[in-house]
């Protein structure tokens, strides 16, 4: 829903970066007027975004199920506000500042298996592998749910992927299969893999467990 406004709002960003240094007189204004409206841009959106998921807090507070199945009772770290923040700046793809959320909810709740998840997903998303991976096998210790298990799996599977660790992979997709055979990205992943074509899936399982 966002990804058309932020490539846009980064294409004009970048422009700023690459022009600014060098430019001058009429240019140089247009860049910073280009800059004072991203800046605005981006603290609107924060602040509707926000108001909104307050909104869901409250929501989820009076007893409304997660989609997973959990109701919030059996995750309180849902009630503090950095956990709505994290959850508001990650769905706008500020991965960095979603991360900093999300340490202060482990700072309370160190075995909120949604906030090493949300943790995981950030720095695979800025492309830190290590950083992704241990968060991941975090959550692997925190949880019971086979189904979450297997999503994990999976996204591990593509991290190992990408970082051309094809045997590695291919046991990460086959437990993801084994704990969920329902679930369809581990085998077309599998498949992705070892041909070395096409693309590996992970978004639309993981979003049902955000």
């Amino acid at each position: 829903m966002f990804q058309h406004v932020f490539a846009e709002m980064n294409s004009m960003l970048d422009d700023i970066v690459k022009h600014y240094p060098s430019a001058q007189g009429s240019r140089r204004q247009e860049l910073l007027q280009h800059w004072s409206l991203l800046r605005r841009m981006s603290d609107g959106i924060m602040d509707e975004w926000l108001a909104f998921e307050e909104k869901m807090v409250r929501l989820r507070a009076a007893g409304f199920s997660a989609e997973s199945g959990m109701s919030d009772a059996e995750l309180p770290e849902k009630e503090l506000p950095a956990f709505t923040r994290g959850q508001g700046y990650y769905r706008l793809l500020m991965y960095p500042e979603a991360i900093r959320q999300f340490e202060q909810v482990l700072q309370h709740f160190p075995n909120s298996w949604q906030s090493q998840m949300y943790m995981g997903m950030a720095y695979f998303q800025l492309e830190d592998t290590a950083e992704a991976v241990r968060h991941f096998q975090k959550v692997l210790h925190l949880t019971d749910q086979p189904g979450l298990k297997a999503v994990i799996y999976n996204a591990l599977g593509c991290l190992m992927a990408k970082q051309a660790d094809v045997e590695e992979a291919q046991k990460c997709f086959a437990l993801a299969h084994q704990f969920d055979p329902a679930l369809p990205e581990p085998l077309h992943n599998m498949e992705a893999c070892l041909s070395g074509a096409g693309m590996l899936r992970y978004d639309s399982s993981m979003m049902t467990w955000l």
